[in-house]
């Protein structure tokens, strides 16, 4: 009765590519409750503990946030292979033909650690990175230079849109004093054309949720890792969007800091706050005893340093307005956080 009940939800499942204004939709059957779960920082090599867990959820997308693996090498042959190691990982490989699942890249999956537009092989890694995606061979997505890319999720009467934001292929290089980042303020990480998409994209007023995602957090400014606060007239351009825009709802996720969290702001201009939920460590997370302390002054609950994942079930308010529980668990669906956010 269970494969045959999973069976019939991945046929009503319907998954397309678009040449317009989004480059995947996925119509939903009615239910409930939708379920978006989220992960980076998965090597290849490591367990993967989680996988189970995460299909436990039956969730109708997952996004993948970058290190998807770790690669760090200019030799695409070896960087193809360790992709392949990734994809025949049994849990993954079981994951994979069960899940709807897309994604971006960060560093290491990019091929060099912190890396921007510098990196060389940027252009024969993206074409990896799509082949590992499943990718049609004339999908739009061949022909963008960078990994972004646009969702659309209908549900319930609900249209829902995921824009992930590719914040390598374009950035600008960063300088370190004394091992520290020196903020950037004439820089760009998304690039003149990303940019131009990203405000179209956002300009689409019959959306009732948007989920905007990168590898590196966006509202996280005290730590010196990488950071969209590294560029701060970036991260400025892009809350002032959002808020010029004024869509009905906007939440963000990110990567990349093999911990997780969940972050807050009020933004001039906007009538909710910006939420920002960290998933980093599906396969890894800072070593050492406890939980480490890292101050940010936008956080909202603890900074968690075990295996974790993250998961959105949104749900339908008796006004119709969106409601989402934002979760970050771990192994054996433990949750380690949880907020609340209503649009």
């Amino acid at each position: 009765m269970k494969k045959f009940t999973l069976l019939l939800f991945l046929i009503s499942f319907s998954f397309i590519y678009k040449s317009n204004s989004q480059d995947y939709t996925f119509d939903v059957p009615e239910k409930e409750t939708l379920v978006i779960t989220f992960g980076s920082c998965n090597k290849q090599d490591k367990p993967q503990p989680l996988w189970d867990d995460i299909m436990a959820h039956n969730p109708d997308l997952f996004l993948f946030l970058g290190d998807n693996i770790y690669g760090d090498t200019q030799d695409m042959t070896l960087l193809e292979q360790k992709y392949n190691i990734q994809k025949q990982q049994p849990d993954y490989l079981k994951f994979q033909k069960n899940t709807n699942i897309v994604g971006v890249w960060d560093d290491h999956d990019y091929g060099k650690n912190d890396a921007g537009k510098e990196y060389l092989m940027k252009k024969e890694s993206q074409g990896l990175l799509l082949d590992f995606f499943d990718v049609s061979e004339n999908s739009p997505l061949r022909e963008r230079k960078g990994t972004y890319s646009s969702s659309l999720i209908n549900w319930n009467g609900k249209k829902i849109k995921i824009l992930l934001l590719d914040a390598r292929y374009h950035r600008d290089q960063l300088e370190k004093k004394d091992r520290i980042y020196v903020p950037n303020k004439l820089g760009t990480i998304l690039g003149d054309e990303q940019w131009r998409w990203l405000a179209e994209e956002l300009s689409d007023n019959s959306i009732d949720l948007y989920l905007i995602a990168s590898g590196i957090q966006f509202i996280a400014e005290d730590h010196p890792y990488e950071k969209w606060a590294n560029f701060p007239n970036e991260r400025e351009r892009l809350f002032d969007l959002i808020a010029d825009k004024k869509p009905k709802g906007v939440l963000m996720l990110s990567g990349d800091r093999h911990i997780a969290e969940i972050s807050k702001q009020k933004w001039k201009g906007l009538k909710y706050p910006l939420f920002d939920i960290t998933s980093s460590g599906l396969t890894h997370t800072w070593s050492g005893s406890g939980t480490p302390e890292e101050y940010n002054q936008h956080r909202v609950g603890e900074l968690i340093a075990q295996l974790n994942y993250g998961v959105l079930e949104i749900s339908l308010k008796k006004a119709g307005d969106l409601s989402i529980s934002a979760q970050v668990r771990g192994d054996d669906q433990i949750i380690y956080l949880a907020e609340e956010i209503d649009f």
